[in-house]
């Protein structure tokens, strides 16, 4: 019991120095993320001549970069903007989008140490001596790790080195190791480094007035985890010979089907051409009736004249009486013909429908509430989390409380070893073992929730005004897009409700129902005179419509000819290209069987070559790191572009006029670095 007050007592201590500790929550800024290709240019024999960075950041909206590196000069590469640079630290106001901008480090330090060495009928030369010299060529190039380079490159960087010779200028060329390929009169040796490892290259040719195009190397980060298992393979083996198996008992199934389908497709044929005679005869007999009833209609016109000329009347009038009323209520006028009345009425009627007017007087009033409330949004999102404080305080505590409970723990602990006759200095010690440990973890767990909820409740009272600001501050930057649409919903629901707003929309439904009744009175009245021209135009509408099927019925007759003419020729078509389907399947049958016979006693060939197993392909897993600095730990990706200086023969200077070359951005940049 002694021994429990004793340890609630070093909690409440810790409780009050925790109330006072500053929050490691409100550090400086990470840096902006960014992607890193660092442009290592190479005299010939491999050593540094200068290294520039190119760094590239994707701002998904305008603000400011901070990056971070040591450079001697720096250079916008996508906007005339100025940057910023004081200490280590570089800043860029940007635009949403692509930036890059190039800097020259003040340290030629790269990650690999490259020592390229040239030789001549076995003798020794500087990269200078040996341009334009013939003989027996030998070229090494030795590639170690660079140990005062700080990071872990070495270890999780591949490099792909390219040595490119002229065909003119070197034959017989060999080289251990080298993937050779042909790129139009040259030959391009390619070499790959895993990581982890260095390189010792050795290339011999037959060499007449040399000369060579610059080395590229490139740095890529790779990871590779390569595992072969003996039983897997050979379950996979037996299953391809399964599958072959079952490929030659398909083949011979689909044979069959499609000797079926052949025939099918023969009778198919004969009826179809049936059918094509049954539908010519059937199209001449519908042309007779179709000419038959076209000179029955030809009196129907007559009679309707009249009838529409008192309809057209009777609109026009109506027309003027609705028009005056709607330009009374302040609508817009119409206009009605026997064809379009009911039509328009309606539409009108539709129009001054009480809900549908109301519904759009409160859209208007919402509209007009929303772009208020949105003008407004940041002073409505600082006030809500006012109204919230005490709640957004307590739950920044506790995203915090693990953090609390262990630090209480463990001045508990540390109180108890002092007590128990440690110093202060080894009992600090001790807390830093895993026995030490045991115990804070311990200690923590032994807490009860009354403990638990008593250090929440110091932490949260012991906020200082400062902290407080920074939590709601935070607070609102972290409002999702979810939450900001609720709280602007809220004022804008409150805004709807007011009495200015209501009376608005009641006013528009009121002159809307008065608008609607005179358009029903009017359309009533059209109607009455509408059923007598009606039963008159179904009388000789009758008529019309039978001798306009006989036509569409001819017409569609003749289509429908046509068409089965076409279906009679892609049914041949198709009989003979199921034919070849069939003959193909025969072949296809044959060539199976064949296939069997020589996939038979396959896994004990495969047996003997899955026992050379791959013994070393592996890379780093650790995180990417910045190339330029360590204080940039927000990097996506860097990538390696090294090139030496190319070997050539001084040129004679040509003292004609020289044409200055207008060149685009990007071949000034590939220009840079001796690209173009």
């Amino acid at each position: 019991m002694k021994h429990t007050k004793k340890i609630l007592s070093v909690l409440l201590v810790a409780l009050i120095i925790i109330g006072v500790m500053p929050f490691s929550a409100f550090a400086a800024s990470e840096n902006t993320p960014k992607e890193e290709v660092v442009y290592i240019n190479l005299k010939a024999d491999g050593s540094v001549k200068e290294i520039n960075v190119v760094n590239i950041f994707d701002l998904d909206k305008n603000g400011q970069i901070i990056d971070y590196g040591k450079y001697e000069s720096l250079r916008n590469m996508t906007t005339t903007d100025k940057i910023g640079y004081s200490g280590e630290t570089v800043t860029i106001d940007a635009k949403k989008g692509k930036l890059y901008y190039e800097g020259k480090l003040d340290s030629n330090v790269m990650p690999w140490n490259i020592a390229i060495k040239y030789y001549m009928d076995g003798k020794e030369y500087k990269a200078s001596e040996v341009a334009g010299k013939s003989g027996n060529l030998k070229i090494t190039i030795n590639i170690t790790e660079n140990t005062n380079c700080i990071g872990n490159f070495f270890e999780g960087y591949a490099l792909q080195a390219s040595v490119t010779l002229d065909t003119k200028k070197c034959s017989n060329i060999t080289s251990d190791g080298a993937t050779i390929a042909n790129v139009g009169s040259n030959k391009q040796l390619t070499y790959t480094i895993l990581p982890n490892k260095g390189a010792d290259i050795e290339i011999n040719a037959q060499a007449t007035d040399f000369e060579m195009s610059a080395i590229a190397i490139n740095g890529i980060k790779l990871n590779l985890a390569i595992e072969i298992d003996d039983a897997t393979i050979r379950a996979k083996i037996d299953e391809i010979i399964s599958a072959v198996n079952d490929l030659d008992e398909g083949a011979g199934e689909l044979n069959d089907g499609a000797k079926e389908l052949y025939v099918g497709t023969t009778l198919l044929k004969d009826k179809v051409g049936e059918l094509y005679t049954g539908v010519g005869a059937l199209n001449g007999g519908v042309g007779e009736l179709s000419s038959g009833l076209a000179g029955i209609t030809t009196k129907n016109q007559e009679l309707l004249n009249g009838a529409y000329a008192a309809f057209e009347g009777l609109c026009s009038a109506s027309e003027t009486i609705l028009n005056a009323e709607l330009t009374k209520n302040g609508l817009q006028s119409v206009s009605l013909t026997p064809e379009t009345y009911a039509t328009v009425l309606t539409e009108l009627f539709k129009t001054m429908d009480a809900d549908k007017v109301y519904a759009t007087a409160y859209n208007k009033a919402l509209a007009e509430v929303t772009a208020q409330v949105e003008s407004q949004v940041d002073a409505l999102y600082a006030g809500y989390i006012d109204q919230n404080a005490d709640a957004i305080y307590l739950a920044y505590i506790q995203s915090q409380a693990d953090t609390l409970y262990a630090q209480v723990a463990a001045q508990a602990v540390l109180e108890q070893l002092v007590a128990s006759g440690y110093t202060e200095q080894q009992a600090v010690a001790y807390l830093q073992t895993s026995e030490g440990q045991v115990l804070v973890a311990q200690a923590v767990g032994a807490m009860t929730d009354e403990q638990k909820q008593q250090i929440i409740t110091t932490a949260v009272q012991n906020l200082t005004d400062d902290q407080k600001t920074q939590i709601k501050a935070g607070a609102v930057a972290s409002l999702t897009d979810e939450q900001k649409t609720q709280i602007r919903k809220g004022y804008i629901d409150q805004m709807m409700k007011s009495k200015e707003v209501t009376e608005q929309i009641t006013a528009a439904v009121t002159a809307a129902n008065s608008a609607a009744a005179s358009v029903a009175e009017l359309k009533g009245q059209l109607d009455n005179y509408s059923l007598f021209y009606t039963g008159l135009k179904e009388y000789t509408s009758a008529v019309s419509d039978a001798a306009n099927g006989a036509n569409t019925l001819k017409l569609n007759m003749d289509t429908l000819y046509t068409n089965v003419g076409t279906l009679k020729t892609s049914v041949g078509e198709l009989n003979d290209g199921v034919k070849t389907l069939y003959d193909g399947t025969a072949t296809l049958k044959n060539g199976t069987g064949e296939f069997v016979k020589e996939t038979d006693g396959i896994e004990d060939e495969v047996g003997g070559e899955v026992d050379k197993m791959i013994t070393e392909a592996t890379g780093s897993d650790e995180e990417i790191t910045s190339f330029v600095s360590d204080k940039n730990t927000n990097v996506d990706a860097v990538q390696f572009v090294i090139q030496t200086e190319a070997i050539e023969m001084e040129e004679t200077v040509d003292t004609e006029p020289v044409v200055v070359e207008k060149l685009t951005f990007w071949q000034k940049l590939l220009r840079l670095f001796g690209l173009y």
